[in-house]
């Protein structure tokens, strides 16, 4: 095996080893106390969803006394920002996923200029020059944060006998490429962010080496050689560009360039808040976290779901076997004290297929190692979270994994019915007549059949009988606007749960569709 460096001179060879063994030590330290800063998130994160998630529940709530809202509005207000610095540790750990967002960088300087000015002793003069009506970038506000803390500390500890600390955001508009150094950036529209200093600056060689991990101008101890890695990181990852020009005595600048993106989407977006729809059926909530478990089993109760408990896996399963109420949903920790979400998840699903899961986690999706991908029926939330957007959440995966086949003949009532119950956020399969509807039923899993009754080859009537033969459980709506909807009284005998007269409005529908999913679910 070849050497890992080849040098004649024994000195530069036993500096070299000396680096190397200090760079291995400095790693092993920042991924301990990384470790350290994930755990410390990670409980903080479950007393936060519990501070905050009650106190949201009081804000929205009526009949609430003037003072004592403005008082409980001051404990909402706390944690969120103590949410935010939960996020920030994260950031510190290198457990924080990336969370690409339509932010303002005037915005985000603004909200940590308070932090920032703790950071800074009394003989350093904090100014900022922001852009009031700066453009709009996309990137992870919590890694902005982190790197804008990063430079703010470098540029401290450039100045120990004090100077002047600026932090400025602009509008700029390339028409040309511009080509310097460390800079290639093709024409168009930048948001700029630049920190400048007047601290002891760097001189060449230390220049080349600014990206690299663990290279640090600060003595034995007192800096990692981390922090330009990282923010040097965070621009790359939100297709930016970073330029530092610098000079021995004379100060640094560091200047951010992020591509500017249209924000009207994401501040229209911001100007409504969505409330959730609630329902009636079962979800099975795992979490250790005796506080945490009341706080979610309360949000769900009161938007309707029945909630079952477990504080373990095995009491998990347990409770599943025990439960006469068909499971729905399965909310899990991913970190439990017997096992994991993910081994509960598949013991569960082992009988249950189609079910779908909930991941939740003081600790980010990553550092779980959770493969949730929206779509596939399991989903991750990230505490702490607000028992709105758990209610949301729960309602989006309780809808994406109901499937209904319409049956009708007739192309514009199954196209219109299809979509109204897309947008409503179900799955929707669709046949022509009742042997279609009877070999997919047979072949698929189909939680509702919604089915006109006057249909060629296999009329209606015959075709809810044999649905019923072929899986006694499946909810069923007839529905029929031929001879006066006389049918549909016969369709109540030989097994549909609810009927429908065409025409129907999409009130009605919806109505109905909620109903017999609902009957289903108690039946089962």
């Amino acid at each position: 095996m070849p050497p890992i460096f080849q040098s004649n001179d024994p000195d530069a060879a036993s500096e070299t080893i000396a680096r190397l063994e200090e760079q291995l030590r400095e790693a092993q330290k920042m991924g301990a106390v990384g470790l350290l800063a994930g755990g410390i998130a990670h409980d903080f994160s479950n007393l936060l969803t519990v501070i905050n998630g009650y106190s949201d529940m009081l804000l929205t709530g009526s009949g609430l006394p003037e003072e004592a809202r403005a008082y409980i509005a001051v404990v909402h207000d706390a944690g969120e920002r103590a949410a935010g610095l939960v996020r920030r540790l994260l950031a510190f750990s290198r457990h924080a996923a990336q969370e690409a967002k339509i932010v303002n960088l005037t915005d985000i300087v603004i909200e940590l200029s308070r932090l920032l000015q703790r950071l800074l002793p009394e003989n350093i003069q904090f100014t900022n020059q922001l852009e009031a009506d700066l453009g709009m970038v996309r990137a992870d506000p919590n890694a902005i944060q982190q790197a804008i803390m990063n430079l703010v500390i470098n540029a401290r500890d450039a100045m120990p006998r004090g100077g002047t600390l600026e932090i400025k955001t602009t509008n700029v508009r390339l028409s040309a490429p511009l080509r310097e150094r460390h800079l290639d950036l093709p024409a168009g529209d930048y948001i700029l962010m630049a920190v400048n200093d007047n601290g002891a600056g760097m001189d060449e060689t230390a220049q080349k080496h600014l990206f690299e991990p663990f290279y640090t101008t600060k003595p034995l101890g007192a800096g990692t050689g981390l922090g330009l890695a990282n923010v040097h990181r965070v621009v790359e990852q939100s297709g930016g560009w970073i330029s530092i020009s610098s000079e021995r005595g004379r100060g640094t600048s560091v200047k951010i360039y992020l591509p500017c993106v249209d924000g009207r989407l994401a501040q229209a977006g911001t100007t409504q808040k969505t409330v959730p729809e609630g329902g009636h059926e079962t979800i099975l909530v795992v979490e250790d976290s005796a506080e945490v478990r009341r706080f979610i089993r309360i949000a769900l109760q009161n938007l309707g779901y029945t909630v079952i408990e477990a504080a373990s896996a095995e009491q998990a399963v347990a409770a599943c076997r025990a439960s006469t109420d068909r499971i729905d949903l399965l909310v899990t920790d991913v970190v439990l004290p017997d096992s994991t979400g993910q081994d509960v998840a598949k013991r569960l699903t082992e009988a249950r297929p189609e079910l779908p899961v909930l991941y939740i986690s003081g600790y980010p999706q990553d550092f779980g190692g959770i493969e949730a991908v929206p779509g596939t029926g399991i989903e991750f939330l990230q505490k702490p979270f607000a028992a709105d957007t758990l209610g949301l959440r729960v309602r989006a995966l309780l809808r994406r994994c109901r499937r209904i086949l319409v049956v009708d003949d007739d192309p514009e009532v199954a196209r219109f019915t299809s979509q109204v119950l897309s947008q409503a956020g179900f799955e929707v399969l669709t046949a022509e007549e009742g042997n279609q509807a009877l070999s997919i039923v047979s072949h698929q899993s189909v939680d509702l059949v919604i089915t006109d009754l006057v249909m060629p080859v296999k009329e209606g009537l015959e075709t809810i009988r044999a649905l019923r033969e072929i899986k006694p459980s499946l909810a069923i709506i007839a529905m029929s606007g031929a001879f006066g909807g006389q049918f549909l009284k016969p369709a109540l005998h030989l097994g549909a749960q609810i009927c429908i007269a065409k025409p129907f409005t999409i009130a009605e529908l919806l109505d109905a569709v909620h109903q017999a999913l609902a009957a289903d679910r108690g039946a089962t």
